[in-house]
């Protein structure tokens, strides 16, 4: 009797357990589908704000007219360059910049005011679909690097920049405050600026002239060996048709190969990371560094001279002798600087910097070469 009572005492504990577990696996599976629900909830209307917010930027506006002579008077035969500066004057951003798309050309992009990492990430913007808009805002996740003591390019305010026969545009100016809200007043004037301006733009040799948007070189995110050579074609370019200097600057990381096996591939790419990102720091705001490949880089100082060059290395050597690098101390560097001179061509102009390069290499290294000075006038 006592057995089976003790059995049957079991049996309904057991059967409560089971009861219980069962309401609880109940309980959570309907807090699962509740949470799941609010989830479905929150898409929802995350999406539909979304699409509201679209509409919004895609609502034509009514216009607001603002005199547009003052642009106009400020816009000289250098077309596009002088209307980034200001427009970024006009609208008081930190950066501006002017994408020009036609067909059968590849893409003119010209910027005042970002990074290289950041002119990048513009360049793979392209032109927005207005759809008819006026003007769109534009928002960046402020990952690309930005220039040294800036903080990222939060947002920006865009407009079209050529009527529709003559191909694409934007003309956008770009700001790295976290909470500026560009009004109508702010596209009344960023569309005078465009509208005062256009018939010489579209006259501008800058304009006509396909302009690559370079590329980056993956690892250093310097500027790569294409876009050195298209970059170089234009500044020479350029150079000429403004009667500016041009100076031209190629260096080369000493002993990379002992780097190479003494540290082993992955170190020696950080290095060289490092190293491209010093050069960065150290180059002038409208120099132009590349990463040609391996350990060489090439650097173009627009309206530099040879003497701007060498004050370059000299501000890399110095920093590169300030810093060590743990595995391998303190590397060196060697380069050869020249400028452009009135018969060059850009073949001519880099095969004369690569040359004072390798005299630079057989001097003994840690050095630069100078190489066809012009005569100051």
């Amino acid at each position: 009797m006592t057995i089976a009572i003790y059995a049957a005492s079991v049996a309904l504990g057991t059967l409560c357990i089971v009861l219980f577990l069962v309401a609880v696996r109940r309980l959570l599976g309907r807090q699962e589908e509740i949470v799941a629900t609010m989830l479905r909830r929150y898409d929802d209307r995350l999406a539909e704000f979304a699409q509201t917010l679209n509409d919004g930027l895609n609502r034509p506006q009514p216009t607001m007219a603002l005199p547009v002579e003052e642009a106009t008077r400020a816009i000289p035969e250098h077309g596009v360059m002088r209307l980034l500066e200001l427009a970024k004057e006009r609208m008081s951003a930190d950066a501006a910049v002017a994408v020009v798309s036609a067909p059968s050309k590849e893409p003119m992009l010209a910027t005042v005011g970002l990074s290289q990492a950041e002119v990048a990430q513009v360049g793979r913007m392209g032109v927005p679909d207005y759809r008819g808009a006026r003007a769109l805002q534009v928002a960046f996740n402020g990952e690309a690097a930005t220039p040294p003591g800036s903080t990222p390019i939060r947002s920006g305010l865009a407009v079209p920049l050529l009527d529709a026969e003559d191909g694409q545009g934007m003309l956008a100016v770009l700001t790295r405050a976290p909470d500026r809200r560009f009004s109508e007043m702010d596209i009344t004037t960023l569309e005078d600026v465009v509208s005062g301006t256009r018939p010489a733009l579209e006259a501008s040799l800058e304009l006509r002239e396909a302009d690559p948007v370079p590329e980056l070189d993956p690892l250093t995110e310097l500027y790569d060996r294409r876009a050195f050579h298209a970059l170089l074609d234009r500044e020479l370019g350029r150079a000429r048709g403004r009667r500016e200097p041009l100076a031209l600057i190629m260096l080369d990381i000493d002993r990379l190969t002992t780097i190479n096996a003494r540290v082993g591939h992955l170190a020696a790419d950080d290095i060289l990371v490092q190293i491209a990102a010093l050069l960065r720091d150290v180059a002038g705001r409208d120099d132009l560094p590349c990463r040609i490949g391996g350990g060489r880089f090439g650097a173009l100082l627009p309206r530099g001279d040879t003497r701007e060059a060498e004050r370059l290395f000299e501000r890399l050597q110095a920093t590169l002798r300030e810093r060590p690098f743990p595995e391998v101390g303190v590397v060196t560097i060697s380069a050869g600087a020249t400028e452009l001179l009135p018969s060059d061509d850009a073949a001519a102009l880099l095969g004369r910097a690569d040359a004072a390069l390798g005299l630079a290499k057989v001097s003994g290294r840690d050095t630069v070469v100078a190489a066809a000075r012009r005569e100051a006038h």
